[in-house]
Parts: C-alpha cells; structure tokens; sequence
C-alpha cells in the first residue's frame, strides 16, 4: 500500500509539474504577443461608427475598386479568369503523364512491381 500512495504521489508532482510549466509558457506567451504589437497599429483601428436609434446595420458590401469598370465588366473578367484557370489545369495533366494515356493498358504500377518481385529471387 505504501508503494502505492508514493506512486499516485509522484504521478501527481510530475503531472503537476508539466501543467503547471504549460500554464507558464502560455503565459510567457501572451505578454510576448501583448508587447510586439505595435502602439501604432492598435492606435490606428478606427471605432466601429455608432448607430442612430432605430438603424440596422446591413450586410457589408463589397466595393471593387476597378478604374473604369462597371460591375458586369468585372464580373465577366473573374469568369474568364476562372474559366482560363481550369483550362490550364486541365491542360496542365498531360505534361505531367510518363505514359499516354491507355497506353499501358495491361498493368498498372503496383501490378509491374508486385510481378516483378515476384519473379526475381529473394534474398535468404
């Protein structure tokens, strides 16, 4: 019985231990992050603008600051631009490719090795 309350003793000293210089790291962590950031930075953010009673602050637009473009302008370049990305992509797939495609039709690669382990000796 003695050796077994000095080993709960000792689990709970070591897990203690490690808790204990856990909280102390986060800690030591926190007061870093608190005193790299820069006073200009947190003086910088502007306070969110105050309400009129009975007005409902709406959904945050978006503004796309495009000179000369209206909105179906841009909207038709982000659709190119996609469209363009997939095309790459997908034409991207045969740079890539050792073989043609079906050309190898009767073994795949984990079939090529598995037979070729099969056929050569073993070492004993």
């Amino acid at each position: 019985m003695d050796l077994l309350l000095w080993g709960l003793m000792m689990m709970a000293v070591g897990m203690g231990t490690v808790f204990a210089l856990l909280i102390l790291l986060m800690l030591v962590l926190k007061a870093i992050a608190r005193l790299d950031r820069s006073p200009a930075a947190v003086a910088a953010t502007p306070p969110p603008p105050a309400l009129v009673e009975g007005d409902q602050p709406g959904p945050p637009a978006v503004r796309i600051v495009a000179d000369g473009l209206d909105e179906t302008q841009v909207a038709a370049i982000t659709v190119a631009v996609i469209a363009h990305a997939e095309n790459r992509r997908r034409l991207a797939a045969p740079e890539t490719r050792v073989a043609a495609p079906g050309s190898q039709l009767f073994a795949s690669r984990w079939l090529t090795v598995g037979r070729g382990r099969q056929h050569t000796p073993g070492r004993r």
